[in-house]
């Protein structure tokens, strides 16, 4: 395109900008379509659920029997996703115990709504 056009050549220009911007909207929705499509992740057995969690066969099986983490169970056999479990490992992080007392020292900060009276306590 020129730089300098001339006020006649503007609707065409115009025209011109709006089928380019147009061809890029339909190229941006089918590339956030094929982005937002997450591939089909394999199933996993007992056993390397077992070995991803670090516990033996009956915990996993008494952690599923009180549904405490994400399973599937299409027939009889028992079937884990890899993500899933891993991010039910990571919610169940525990805090530090600075952690934890930042937290506590924050929260009744936060309940401090005025300061107390400077005569406060003394009769």
């Amino acid at each position: 395109m020129k730089e300098n056009l001339s006020f006649e050549e503007m609707p065409q220009a115009i025209l011109e900008l709006l089928q380019k911007v147009e061809s890029i909207q339909t190229d941006v929705g089918e590339l956030k379509e094929r982005c937002s499509q997450k591939p089909d992740e394999p199933m996993i057995g007992i056993d390397e659920a077992c070995k991803i969690l670090h516990r033996a066969k009956s915990t996993v099986y008494a952690l599923t029997q009180a549904h405490k983490i994400p399973f599937y169970q299409p027939g009889k056999m028992l079937q884990f996703k890899r993500s899933e479990l891993m991010a039910w490992m990571e919610s169940a992080r525990q805090e530090t115990n600075e952690q934890t007392r930042d937290k506590i020292i924050n929260d009744m900060q936060q309940g401090i709504r005025h300061k107390p009276k400077s005569n406060w306590g003394m009769k």
